[in-house]
């Protein structure tokens, strides 16, 4: 049942998804949108996801470690906007499994975090392996996850849409506080289960900057354009007009797009890579 017909709602007026309540809606918080948007909301979320990831990364180059899990322990997954995969599993793919070791591990042992070469939320997707758009959005949810409560008190004071008091189960994220806090509160409720709106603006199905956008409009072309240059390139083949051409399919075999090929390019083309980057956000 979708939260439209459950409220009695026109969906085209919603300023929320209107997320089916029982099943999972594979659609992620965006980084990329919630740097964009216009609104005093958005300006307020980009802030704290900034913040926030400014602070884990001076703490992985610092090796405060102790400090990083105490701050990654409680980044589970927050089944209550049924975004991503938050209802297939408990815990099964957010950052807090095993009380944060996994993440300080990707942070501690990865290159370009130490080398201060991953500066925000958008390099740690393209530079860290085992980073995709689930992580990031439970990341994300968790992070502003006071402030979609908030928004969700909002627009159920807009709509009419009753409200339970309730105690939720995991702890929530008190940016002024710096700390993890138990929260008592008022939200919507559905099989007994809290649900928190999310703005349509924050979402999408596929993430607008990603490594295999990366991939696609600058790795490929590169490489093709090094390759047509090489003398004796075995991607190349020549006609007897002259002319040469690169053998697209075969190079996409040798570099696949996968994480790891993307770091390799990162590394040997940097700049390259801030010129995307930068013409892109």
């Amino acid at each position: 049942m979708n939260i439209s017909i459950k409220y009695h709602i026109p969906a085209r007026e919603m300023d929320f998804v209107n997320i089916n309540l029982s099943k999972d809606n594979k659609i992620f918080l965006d980084p990329f949108r919630i740097r964009m948007g216009k609104t005093e909301f958005h300006k307020l979320c980009n802030k704290k996801i900034e913040y926030f990831i400014s602070n884990l990364l001076e703490l992985s180059k610092k090796r405060k470690y102790d400090k990083l899990i105490e701050i990654i322990e409680n980044l589970y997954e927050r089944n209550e906007t049924r975004l991503g995969y938050s209802l297939q599993t408990a815990y099964g793919k957010s950052f807090g499994e095993n009380g944060g070791k996994n993440l300080v591990k990707l942070l501690a042992n990865n290159d370009f975090v130490s080398s201060g070469k991953i500066e925000d939320i958008f390099d740690c997707l393209m530079m860290i392996p085992n980073i995709g758009e689930d992580k990031v959005s439970d990341l994300i949810t968790t992070i502003i996850f006071l402030d979609l409560i908030k928004y969700t008190q909002n627009q159920c004071d807009l709509w009419k849409i009753e409200m339970n008091k309730i105690s939720l189960d995991k702890l929530c994220w008190e940016d002024n506080l710096k700390q993890w806090v138990k929260i008592d509160t008022e939200l919507p409720v559905y099989n007994n289960k809290a649900i928190v709106f999310v703005p349509k603006s924050f979402v999408s199905e596929k993430y607008l900057f990603s490594y295999e956008k990366l991939y696609r409009d600058v790795i490929i072309p590169l490489y093709k354009q090094r390759e047509f240059d090489t003398i004796g390139s075995k991607f190349v083949i020549k006609y007897k007009n002259g002319k040469k051409h690169v053998l697209g399919n075969e190079l996409r075999k040798e570099y696949p797009c996968t994480k790891y090929i993307v770091m390799d390019f990162i590394k040997k083309y940097y700049n390259v890579y801030r010129d995307y980057k930068s013409n892109f956000i």
